[in-house]
């Protein structure tokens, strides 16, 4: 029973130490509502543990594609990153980018705490600046005796994964 209250409360508490995504829309943003192909570059990642880094990524194109068949978009990752791609052919299609950053843990005798910032933004056809930016910052804290830093990671990159994919997708869709 008091393990369960205590994992009652440590949820609260994970849920009340993130913050809501910010979204900045510029006026040039035009939702998706035709099927086309939109895509992913894998995340720029400061001094963020692989956990964090490649579960958030991972995770983030799994929503995105659970999602592609009911909205009509379809998701490709560029596994090789922006450089070797040729700027004119990039620029005549959609595509996402992301950072994850400011990433520090602060771990005491019997709680710890996680912070770090993520950014996601959208490239659309004909235009070089982001179109679409979502900003999401988190502050986790946790107790050591009931969580292991590996499952604090571990939540902190689905959290983030899912909000950012969810924003992603409402804006695309036009809501």
């Amino acid at each position: 029973m008091k393990s369960l209250l205590l994992a009652i409360i440590w949820s609260v508490l994970l849920a009340a130490c993130s913050m809501d995504v910010n979204m900045e829309q510029k006026e040039s943003f035009v939702p998706r509502t035709q099927p086309q192909i939109i895509y992913v570059v894998p995340f720029t990642t400061i001094m963020v543990p692989d956990e964090v880094a490649e579960g958030l990524f991972d995770r983030f194109v799994d929503i995105l594609n659970e999602v592609q068949a009911q909205d009509g978009l379809e998701y490709v990752i560029l596994k090789q990153g922006l450089d070797p791609i040729d700027a004119s052919w990039l620029s005549k299609r959609d595509y996402v980018t992301g950072e994850v950053f400011a990433y520090v843990e602060e771990i005491g005798s019997s709680t710890g705490s996680i912070r770090a910032k993520s950014r996601i933004s959208l490239f659309q056809a004909g235009q070089a600046e982001p179109t679409l930016q979502l900003d999401y910052p988190v502050d986790v804290f946790y107790e050591k005796d009931y969580s292991s830093l590996e499952d604090v990671r571990r939540r902190l990159a689905d959290k983030i994964s899912g909000s950012m994919a969810q924003k992603l997708n409402n804006a695309l869709a036009g809501g």
